[in-house]
């Protein structure tokens, strides 16, 4: 990772205030050359300079602390590792100056490269269908054979005039019964694809909701007022489930897995035609009471979701707007299982013991994993952590990154992170001290999960769990007594992709760098 470009923004605050270098040096109490340097990126500030610059110049301190050009810098990154450019010339420390010189155009190649994916996207999924429906490939075959039976009475009445009067009556049968057939075929086509969604769901889709929840640090407020709004003193099964069917009316009944609507492998489903809510059999409790209580709150919060999602820049499709308001009904169903203050305090005092607040809330871990990322309120901040889920092929399928720990938007990560050593011992907690090439270094806590049971010919999927913070919190963990967190301690070498690393020596390098290339 490159040094971040944030010198534009001090310059351009300034300039816009209408002070001088000399007048910001003084009030800084600094020389004219050092704010020249800090203005060109030469510098890094921290610390109380930091917060003597915002004051001087009206900045919130969010405005300076790098975030925006980091993520900005990794899809620069990102795009820059895409086989299909493979440029050497394209060096990360380009995309810096690229970022910090001419921002807008930065942000028009990331929005662009964003929109070329979506299409991508559309294509290859239209692609496979073509390909692989089985009612698409049925009609066109029918369409073909109803064409070619049209085409060959066509050239025999051309090539054969004195048709005798029988024949003509029979060819004239098999032609009306070719078009109607064609005409039903047509027909059966084109109801297929107007009631087909076209917004096809995929990468860009969840790219989509990684930003909008980067950009607001996975806090919302709003949902956190309506929640404490309800005032709910018992969130048990039955109490939720009480709510749920006495105020809205739904129902809610057991079935098994091999009966749920659309995808065995899901807990719940909604039937809105009966007000209906189906539950898997055997579920965990946890999950029991997430899926009532996230019910809960599509009904009730659908405003304070759609105020949310509105004012989304970064929701650009159909199918990322309703990820997005799937993302923020958990979101709000996970703060009445785990109240913000409650669950901030009680959290705290355990050290953020995973095993033992699960029990204290009675919710699984990754309900838990994903309440810590959300405690962002001034004030009472928790550790900011990163978290991510990876399933048993490596893939990322949940990421939320930090400031400095930009998660792979495709594929899988660094295979040296705890994640993927934690698939080796199931229900084992691992814990890391990671060190980038950088030296930024981060504390690791992952486990996996044991496949859940299921009918036979279904196996639900395993997968790890894991949370990163930067090293000067770790020692809020009780995962880290024991070790040694000093600077001088030793590290396991990580990366973040092979694409991006510049780890020469590594025996798990399955791809050349690009930043080697580039240099």
């Amino acid at each position: 990772m490159v040094s971040l470009p944030i010198g534009h923004r001090i310059r351009a605050q300034r300039k816009a205030k209408g002070m001088t270098q000399t007048a910001l040096a003084q009030v800084l109490g600094i020389s004219v050359s050092y704010i020249n340097l800090i203005e060109h990126d030469k510098r890094s500030i921290g610390g109380a300079l930091l917060n003597r610059l915002t004051e001087a110049l009206d900045l919130d301190v969010a405005t300076l602390d790098g975030a925006q050009e980091r993520r900005m810098l990794d899809a620069l990154e990102q795009i820059a590792a895409d086989p299909g450019i493979s440029d050497p010339q394209l060096h990360p420390e380009s995309a810096r100056d690229l970022i910090a010189r001419h921002e807008p155009w930065a942000k028009t190649l990331v929005a662009m490269r964003q929109a070329n994916s979506r299409d991508q996207s559309l294509i290859a999924a239209l692609s496979d269908r073509l390909n692989h429906d089985p009612l698409l490939n049925s009609s066109v075959h029918d369409m073909l054979s109803s064409a070619a039976a049209i085409r060959s009475v066509a050239d025999i009445y051309a090539e054969t005039p004195d048709l005798d009067t029988a024949q003509r009556q029979r060819f004239d049968v098999i032609l009306q019964e070719e078009a109607t057939r064609l005409s039903n075929v047509a027909q059966t086509l084109a109801s297929v694809f107007e009631q087909s969604d076209p917004h096809v769901s995929g990468l860009t889709a969840a790219e989509e909701v990684d930003d909008f929840l980067y950009a607001r640090t996975n806090h919302f407020p709003a949902l956190e007022a309506f929640v404490e709004m309800l005032d709910l003193e018992n969130v048990g099964v039955a109490a939720l489930a009480d709510r749920l069917t006495g105020k809205h009316g739904v129902k809610i009944r057991r079935i098994p897995a091999t009966r749920m609507p659309g995808n065995t492998m899901r807990t719940s489903a909604f039937d809105a035609a009966t007000k209906t809510l189906s539950i898997a059999e055997g579920v965990p409790s946890s999950t029991e009471r997430f899926e009532i209580a996230r019910k809960i709150v599509l009904i009730e919060a659908a405003e304070v979701i759609d105020a949310e999602i509105a004012d989304a820049s970064e929701l650009a499709s159909d199918t990322g707007r309703e990820r997005a308001r799937r993302a923020l009904a958990a979101y709000a169903a996970a703060a009445i299982l785990m109240p913000y203050e409650t669950f901030f305090e009680t959290t705290e005092a355990m050290r953020y013991d995973i095993d033992a607040l699960a029990v204290t809330f009675g919710t699984s871990p990754e309900q838990l994993c994903h309440r810590f990322t959300t405690l962002r309120r001034p004030g009472a901040e928790g550790v900011p952590f990163a978290m991510l889920r990876a399933n048993a092929a490596g893939y990322l399928t949940k990421r939320f990154p930090l400031p400095r720990l930009p998660m792979p938007r495709f594929g899988g990560a660094c295979p040296l992170w705890a994640v993927y050593g934690a698939m080796q011992t199931p229900d084992l907690r691992v814990s890391q001290v990671a060190e980038f090439p950088n030296k930024d270094r981060f504390f690791f806590i992952a486990r996996a999960t044991r496949p859940v049971a299921s009918a036979h010919g279904r196996t639900r999927p395993s997968y790890a769990l894991m949370l990163a913070c930067e090293i000067i919190h770790a020692d809020r963990l009780v995962y880290s007594d024991g070790l040694d967190l000093s600077a001088s301690s030793i590290a396991h070498p990580v990366g973040s992709t092979c694409l991006l690393c510049t780890r020469t020596t590594c025996a798990h390098r399955q791809e050349a760098s690009i930043r080697m290339r580039a240099e």
